[in-house]
């Protein structure tokens, strides 16, 4: 509620998403998160309370998802269809005294379906920088989300991610800070070999070197 007045969209996206209940009223004025929104004025807010409701599902996140639009195949006949010379000419005289006012985007348009297809689990931009364990469990208006103790602990390790530790989320130490310590251990194992090529925890080499320097010399 306290978003909703406020005007914050994006915290009252994420918590709708998170599980908040729309339907719950304060204890003094018995009014929604959303009627508080429209009581105060915060339009946008309403505006996108109302297309959540509308579209409660972020399917772009399911592994079902097909990135297709919809509108796509009517457009593309639409623009296929053989137009008549005095059609042709209206439109040309329509476009030279048409004004491009700035407006808002289409809803379902181009730029939404755009948003959809750069978030969606298949998106370059995604898969190659995480991986989902839950990827039947799309967030949705009114459930729950778990987090990421429950989300960690419901996980199933699968055959074919235990020969790849370092992909594979655990709950105690990471493998990941595992590998980076090896990493760290052999690189300051490197950097203590001197410009000779001897360790200074060896002196023993460096002393059998210089003597047998001197009987060479003798």
């Amino acid at each position: 509620m306290k978003a909703a007045v406020q005007g914050r969209q994006d915290c009252v996206t994420a918590l709708l998403l998170a599980g908040a209940d729309l339907q719950a009223v304060d204890a003094v004025k018995g009014k929604t998160a959303r009627e508080w929104a429209t009581f105060t004025g915060r339009f946008e807010t309403t505006v996108r309370i109302r297309s959540l409701l509308r579209r409660p599902r972020a399917e772009q996140f399911a592994a079902q998802y097909q990135p297709e639009w919809p509108a796509l195949a009517e457009l593309v006949a639409k623009a296929l269809i053989p137009k008549s010379r005095s059609k042709r000419i209206s439109e040309k005289i329509r476009s030279i005294f048409t004004f491009n006012i700035p407006r808002n985007p289409e809803e379902d348009g181009v730029l939404d379906h755009m948003v959809r297809m750069t978030t969606a689990m298949g998106s370059p931009f995604v898969a190659t920088a995480c991986q989902t364990v839950c990827p039947d469990s799309p967030p949705e208006v009114g459930k729950r989300r778990l987090s990421v103790q429950e989300i960690l602990g419901q996980h199933v390790v699968g055959p074919g991610e235990e020969s790849e530790p370092s992909s594979r989320p655990s709950t105690g130490g990471s493998s990941c800070n595992g590998q980076v310590e090896h990493q760290l251990q052999a690189q300051a194992g490197n950097e203590a070999w001197d410009a000779h090529g001897l360790h200074p925890s060896c002196p023993q080499s460096s002393n059998i070197t210089k003597k047998q320097q001197q009987g060479a010399g003798v």
